[in-house]
């Protein structure tokens, strides 16, 4: 197995359950999902994505192709946008958002290839202090405020599950 920066030590992300996870979403009044490219190739997991999505009417950031996934996992209400330029909104603060009533204060990633979503993160960490920011990726991230740690693909689909079932109540 080649070299994973995902591998490396906690700088600053708590490692959270799902049904912390799902806490966290509960309680945030404007979340955004930013979906990454890596969906395209995982359906399983697209469709717990769109599950959670719908589930709590999450406004979502389609990026680097993602939307045909998203499309064919039936979720039609997205923002197709750039994974850079999504960061770069978001870390200004007077951004009105896709909806035009202001930026988002939890930002979930899932799917964007690590070391795109890393420096996007880290970049959030430095200059937007006021979003949090929380990865359901199947790899640790340390720039994220919250992250699942890192697992096996079953476990993750399990997690997953676990966080959308979270979601219910």
């Amino acid at each position: 197995m080649g070299w994973n920066p995902a591998h490396g030590g906690i700088k600053k992300a708590s490692v959270w359950s799902p049904e912390m996870t799902a806490l966290s979403i509960k309680k945030s009044r404007r979340p955004l999902f930013v979906i990454g490219s890596l969906l395209n190739s995982v359906p399983e997991i697209t469709e717990r994505v769109v599950k959670i999505v719908k589930r709590r009417g999450i406004t979502v950031a389609a990026t680097g192709g993602s939307a045909s996934a998203l499309k064919k996992a039936g979720l039609n209400d997205f923002n197709v946008i750039g994974a850079i330029e999504i960061v770069n909104n978001l870390k200004n603060p007077e951004w009105k958002g896709f909806d035009g009533k202001g930026n988002y204060d939890l930002v979930i990633f899932i799917g964007v290839p690590y070391y795109l979503g890393s420096q996007g993160l880290s970049t959030l960490k430095h200059f937007a202090p006021h979003i949090r920011t929380l990865t359901l990726c199947r790899y640790m991230h340390p720039n994220a405020d919250m992250s699942f740690p890192n697992m096996e693909y079953e476990k993750w689909v399990k997690w997953l599950s676990e966080l959308e079932g979270s979601l219910k109540t």
